[in-house]
């Protein structure tokens, strides 16, 4: 079964870590809701929404087909300074298996550590994505060659997550998972 961890710190915006779970799960992939804390399970969203996850992000050793990191700019931050998310992105990269980041996180933690290169094709908040040399404009942006889907902001969660998807189950699986929420954008 296709398999996604979807990192959850705290001050991670709302909004992008809710959409991406929720798609994905609507489209049939397996979705492990990783806490990037210290302990425990809970994480504090940035608007004060609290999720109890699945798992410690120290918990997380299995293969996934994609890691989804939303933006918020203390949740970027945090996972930014995660070693132990760090350490399973380097692996991610390196076995060549899809990375998603949205808002604040394709510039703080993914250009940052230099998983995308200045030959990626990105996007990211404005203001946030200063360090992204093929900065793209575009609501979601995927760079199938890197392997690397991003998304600008909020007010893209759906289409970030959607790409996401669509990556990963396919062009139908998107298109009925659409229908099914009439999704128009």
């Amino acid at each position: 079964m296709t398999c996604a961890l979807v990192c959850y710190a705290n001050g991670s915006e709302d909004l992008e870590v809710t959409a991406a779970a929720d798609i994905l799960a609507r489209g049939g992939v397996q979705v492990v809701k990783a806490a990037v804390v210290e302990e425990g399970l809970t994480v504090t969203l940035a608007h004060g929404t609290q999720v109890v996850c699945d798992a410690n992000i120290a918990d997380c050793k299995d293969q996934y087909d994609v890691i989804v990191i939303p933006g918020g700019l203390q949740g970027a931050e945090n996972c930014r300074d995660c070693p132990i998310l760090l350490q399973l992105l380097q692996k991610q990269q390196a076995e060549g298996r899809y990375i998603a980041a949205i808002c604040a996180a394709p510039g703080f933690v993914l250009a940052h550590h230099g998983i995308i290169t200045d030959k990626v094709k990105a996007t990211g908040y404005p203001g946030c994505a200063d360090n992204i040399k093929c900065y793209c404009e575009d609501g979601a942006v995927v760079d199938e060659d890197a392997k690397i889907i991003t998304g600008k902001g909020p007010a893209f969660a759906m289409d970030f997550a959607f790409k996401i998807l669509d990556c990963l189950q396919g062009p139908a699986v998107t298109a009925q998972v659409k229908q099914g929420m009439l999704y128009q954008g």
